[in-house]
């Protein structure tokens, strides 16, 4: 079974969280420095996921997290494209969609 951490700090977490469970999942989740931190020191997860337009995380953690480097990143966010300043941290990008299979797709692949 592959873990998720998903990065989010909001309420569209638990949806995500649901839906992957369903498929077999172990998510997780984090929604500030302090949880990602702690979730992948205690799970070393297999994937992590992120919002990009996060309140509770700070870069800090990304630079923390990429000691890490064989685990990929999923930016996902209502940006249409990913923008510049994420794209040193994630591997891959898609936009939010109130239909994830887009995201159970590439999850599958990787």
């Amino acid at each position: 079974m592959k873990t998720i951490l998903c990065i989010d700090d909001s309420e569209s977490r638990f949806l995500l969280q649901e839906e992957l469970t369903e498929e077999g999942y172990q998510v997780l989740a984090a929604n500030n420095n302090e949880e990602v931190l702690s979730r992948c020191r205690d799970f070393n997860p297999d994937l992590i996921i992120m919002e990009l337009r996060q309140k509770n995380v700070k870069e800090q953690s990304f630079e923390t997290l990429k000691w890490c480097p064989n685990i990929p990143w999923i930016g996902y966010s209502t940006f249409p494209q990913c923008p510049e300043e994420f794209r040193k941290w994630v591997q891959f990008y898609l936009p939010k969609s109130y239909k994830i299979d887009g995201l159970k797709g590439l999850i599958k692949c990787l």
